[in-house]
């Protein structure tokens, strides 16, 4: 093993001279189990560097139950011969893992360079079949070592093709899969067994047809689903086992969230086109985040109904907000609710829609506003005296009141408007912040 050096200090001269150590080699005298964890902490790169290190290294690496490969170590720009490199180092570690080495961990990052935007030369990778033959080689591989968690960001890369074998896998427990970010890769998986895959996160993939079925079929104890800036299939099989449920920039045609995933807990939709949505009847559901324009003929429930038991809600739709105006008469109570965000504020200020929610929000500590107009509103010189004060005396447990604003707001004045009147909520902090 290469020898560490103390140097020191020569008081009359000043100079520093290198003296060789010759104490006892800690590291290398750790148990192996030990040694193996230390290596799971670092990248594939450097795992296989530690072979030089001394005879009990020597063979270590190929054990190492934790992979992560990153083509920025690589080369920062593109050239083929360094490409070629990172793939000859990927493929060579893999068949040289120890047959008997199950892998708990395995990412692969091949980001930062695009061979078809980037008008690189030659046949072999200017579609970027190359690494797509490779990685496909590469999946296959982690598959057979009974890989558990698995994170593949191929995200610079066109024409890409989804192998088979990773939607069959009995050992598969968490899927992160992120495809080439210019334009979505459809993935047509005909079989999937996945019997332990309780995490999935699909990004820039589109799935027609029955292959959205067939994903959900064969992963019974899926648990977390999430789905960004893909267009997939309606899903109308059930996952009973669901609890979270996040789409981002994503399409679908019908969502009937109740009936397919019962044992939702969390939901949160962000930026998704939805032909049809339901939210009726969602009782496990504790935390709920809706930021997306979902048009009233689109709708088909109560949706104020729908999150009773929510703890942590958030609106940010301008069509529901129209909606929930007009449902907060009859809306039942939300005895659990501690956080609340409304955006589109403006629409519904004058209305007195905030004073008649708080009606029905007990437990409420913090209220988050969102500048949609209601700011521009109390810059107006008819602005505070046409705006009943919101009536605050429902809520015994608020501490925080904060508006995101316009930096045009006259800060004075608003926060006179929702300023708590009603004895015992005086102490209620309220933060305006200029965006």
């Amino acid at each position: 093993m290469a020898r560490m050096q103390v140097v020191r200090q020569n008081a009359s001269s000043l100079e520093s001279v290198p003296v060789p150590y010759t104490g006892p080699d800690r590291l290398t005298e750790l148990p192996d189990a030990l040694r193996l964890k230390i290596l799971t902490s670092l990248r594939a790169k450097e795992v296989a560097q530690t072979c030089v290190l001394s005879k009990q290294w020597r063979n270590l690496w190929a054990s190492v139950p934790c992979l992560d490969f990153d083509s920025k170590e690589f080369f920062s720009q593109f050239s083929e011969k360094s490409h070629q490199r990172f793939i000859k180092f990927v493929t060579s570690f893999l068949l040289s893992i120890d047959e008997a080495t199950n892998l708990d961990t395995f990412h692969l990052c091949c980001t930062g360079w695009n061979p078809f935007f980037s008008g690189a030369g030659g046949n072999y990778f200017s579609d970027g079949t190359g690494i797509s033959y490779a990685a496909c080689m590469w999946i296959t591989l982690a598959v057979k070592h009974k890989i558990k968690k698995l994170r593949l960001d191929l995200s610079d890369y066109n024409w890409l093709r989804v192998p088979n074998s990773l939607f069959v896998s009995a050992s598969l427990e968490e899927l992160f899969l992120r495809l080439f970010a210019n334009n979505s890769v459809e993935v047509k998986p005909e079989l999937v067994f996945l019997p332990k895959l309780k995490s999935l996160h699909l990004c820039f993939i589109d799935i027609s047809g029955d292959h959205m079925k067939n994903i959900i079929n064969g992963c019974p104890v899926l648990e977390s689903l999430s789905v960004d800036s893909c267009e997939i299939a309606a899903i109308d099989v059930p996952s009973n086992n669901l609890k979270r449920l996040s789409m981002s920039d994503a399409y679908t045609v019908y969502l009937d969230i109740p009936r397919m995933f019962p044992r939702l807990e969390y939901l949160d939709l962000d930026g998704v086109t939805i032909d049809r949505i339901s939210f009726n009847k969602m009782p496990k559901v504790t935390e709920a985040s809706i930021m997306c324009d979902i048009e009233k003929k689109n709708l088909k429930c109560d949706v104020l109904a729908s999150f009773v038991n929510v703890e942590v809600l958030e609106f940010r739709c301008y069509y529901l907000m129209n909606v929930l105006e007009k449902a907060v008469q009859n809306s039942p109570r939300f005895d659990k609710l501690r956080r609340l965000t409304l955006g589109y504020y403006g629409m519904i200020c004058a209305s007195g829609f905030l004073s008649s929610l708080l009606e029905h929000t007990p437990k409420l500590e913090t209220l988050t506003l969102l500048d949609g107009g209601f700011c521009r509103a109390v810059n107006e010189d008819h602005g505070q005296n046409s705006r009943e004060k919101i009536e605050w005396s429902h809520c015994k447990c608020l501490k925080k009141v904060e508006i995101l604003a316009a930096a045009s707001i006259r800060v004075p004045q608003l926060k006179e408007l929702v300023k708590p009147s009603t004895m015992g909520l005086n102490k209620v902090s309220i933060i305006v912040s200029i965006r």
